[in-house]
This record gives C-alpha cells, structure tokens and sequence, in this order.
C-alpha cells in the first residue's frame, strides 16, 4: 500500500503528519509527503508515485487539496480533518464521501452539529512519538536551564533564573499555545490569584510571535497587574525547536491548558509522554486525553451566555492548588501520565489504526 499524505500549512498539522509518518515507517508502510502550499506539484509527483490513498491532514476548508483535486485524479482520498466551526460551505461535498476521520469526539460532534453524516465519521486520534517525546535526564535538564532566563513583560522585574527555581522547589505551571487566550491562559491567573498567596509557585507561558497573539496578551498583562502577580508570570514569545519544547515541558511540574477550544490538543499528550501531570477543563477535546484524578485532572465548565468554554475559576483554583501543594500527586500522576500516553497515543498504534481503515476501506457501489 503506498500513500500520499497532503499536510495543511500550519504547525500543528506539520506534527500531526510526522507523527503519523513515524508509525509508517514502523509498520512498513510506503508514504510520501506534501504540503498545501507546494500543491502546484501535487498532480505531478501523484501521477508519479501513484498512490493507493490521499490523505488530507488539515481543517476541514481545505477540501479543494484534500478531496477534490485527488479524485480528479482518480486516487481514493480520506480526510483526517479538525473542525472548530461551521463547515456550511463543503456539507454535501464531504457527504459524498464514504469515510471522513476526525481526531477526537470533540470533533466528531462538531461535524455532525454542521450536519456531516454521523456514520462516515471515524475518530483516530493524533500520535506522539515516545522516542522523542520522554522525561529527559537531570543533566539534559540542567544544561538546558542554563541556556537562557526569561525577562519580564514589565520594566524593572527580575529576571527568572529557571535553574535556581527548580533548586528551590518552586513548582512550575506551562501553557503552551499559538496564543495564551484560547488555551485559558486568563482563567489560570485568575485561578492562581485565588490561592493563598504564601504559596510558592511560578507560571510559564510559551505562544507564537503573531499579531493577535500580542492583542490578546494585553488581557493577560491586565489581569496580572490587577491581581498583582507580575513578577510571578513570564511570557515565551518565539518560534523555536521541539528540542527547546521538550526541555521548556520537562522543566515544568505542571502542564496547564484549560483550554477555551481544541480539536485534540497535542501538548497536553506530549506533556504526560514526559511525566507531566495536565490540568484541563470540561467542554473541548482536551478532556478526551485526561484520565481524570489518575494523569490529571479537569476541572469543570463556567455556563456562560454566548456558550463558549471557560474553566470555572473556584474549580480550576481547587484543581491547580491540589497539584501545587502536593508533589506526591504531582509525581504519581506523572507515572500514570507516561503509561497512558505511551499506550493510546504512539505512532505504530495510531498507523495500525489507519491500516485498518484503509484495508476496509468502503467499496464503491
């Protein structure tokens, strides 16, 4: 079987494709790759290769790439599709497809709210490969804090010497997002300031230098000066390697995102792959990849108007405050978190899984 992988442009798809990539490799599955945005080359090297399948690795708008141009080529194609919204435009196209994946239940029932038929849908989950995703050693750990520390957002604030921090015992909160909003960032602040302020802790935010990134770190910053939590919060701003990634993971005690929408939300499974114990919210995907009081804990959902996602902030504060104070818990969970990850979520688990969709993949009739 040889299989062509179309990867929408974007840098959480890009992993969502390697990762898969790893697991075909480990099943002896012959594949290639390309990206949306050398699409002008697809129709040649598909012609070329001659592949069994398209895979489109994306959102569910880039039906054109994904579906379109690969049946005109006649090649069989299965979208592997996230869908945060509405997908009026393509509904009676994707319709005509005999299978659609999706990575998580989350998505799922947004497709079918958008009227996507329920019984094509298959939900596979993303991978994350545990030979790279994995607790580092106290060495690697230690060079890499030694690397850089991190200013703070407002003027005359000490730097954070992570090294020295993680000395001390001071546990350490990560967020990690293309921006800080839509991971929660705000209900994490306004959670912590909740807590006793005796208690010792530090919150690292890690985002993508983009516009509305800074926009909405403007929120944050107000919030922190009204709860007068400056000097215990830093921002990470940059584009950076998944060698920095792993180490910024594994310097955390605490891997945080409740998240105010996600399709699947990968870093919450890197972060258990590298012990971590995560803390989510009811109401997205993120839900899906915590086993609840055993590799995390998730927090419930605020009701609000408009009904979006928002951590309720009492519970959110209850559940942070838990893992804070108890480093039994913490490293327990961590324990629990590598084998739940590693067992659900590798990359030859998630390729066996599409194998077999592939192998039964429905006939025509």
């Amino acid at each position: 079987m040889k299989l062509l992988l179309v990867c929408e442009d974007w840098i959480s798809f890009y992993n969502q494709t390697e990762s898969l990539s790893v697991g075909l490799t480990q099943l002896g599955i012959e594949y290639k790759s390309i990206r949306v945005s050398e699409f002008k080359y697809f129709s040649t090297v598909c012609r070329e290769y001659n592949p069994d399948f398209v895979i489109g690795v994306g959102s569910w708008y880039s039906y054109k790439f994904f579906v379109e141009e690969p049946q005109k080529l006649g090649v069989r194609c299965l979208p592997w599709i996230v869908s945060n919204g509405g997908i009026y435009k393509y509904v009676d196209k994707y319709n005509k497809l005999r299978l659609i994946l999706t990575p998580s239940n989350y998505c799922k029932n947004v497709l079918i709210k958008g009227n996507i038929k329920k019984d094509i849908i298959k939900v596979v989950p993303e991978a994350v490969d545990p030979e790279f995703w994995h607790q580092i050693s106290k060495e690697e750990l230690n060079s890499f804090l030694n690397i850089f520390t991190i200013s703070s957002t407002f003027p005359l604030l000490p730097k954070f010497n992570l090294l020295k921090i993680r000395q001390d015992n001071i546990p350490i909160l990560l967020t990690i997002g293309g921006d800080a909003t839509s991971k929660g960032a705000q209900e994490v602040i306004q959670a912590l300031a909740q807590l006793n302020p005796e208690i010792p802790w530090i919150y690292l935010i890690k985002t993508w230098p983009q516009s509305h990134t800074f926009k909405r770190a403007s929120e944050e910053f107000r919030l922190l000066k009204k709860f007068k939590l400056e000097n215990r919060v830093r921002y990470i701003v940059g584009e950076f390697s998944k060698e920095f990634i792993r180490g910024l993971i594994s310097t955390c005690d605490i891997y945080v995102a409740p998240s105010r929408g996600e399709g699947f939300g990968l870093p919450l499974v890197q972060a258990q792959m590298c012990g971590k114990p995560v803390v989510t919210t009811f109401g997205t995907a993120t839900q899906e990849t915590v086993v609840q009081g055993k590799t995390g804990l998730i927090c419930k959902r605020e009701a609000t108007a408009d009904n979006l996602v928002k951590a309720n902030i009492a519970d959110l504060s209850r559940c942070l405050g838990n893992l804070i104070t108890n480093p039994k818990m913490r490293q327990e969970m961590g324990k629990n978190a590598i084998k739940h990850a590693q067992s659900n979520y590798s990359p030859k688990i998630i390729a066996q899984q599409f194998l077999t969709l592939l192998i039964n993949f429905p006939k025509e009739d």
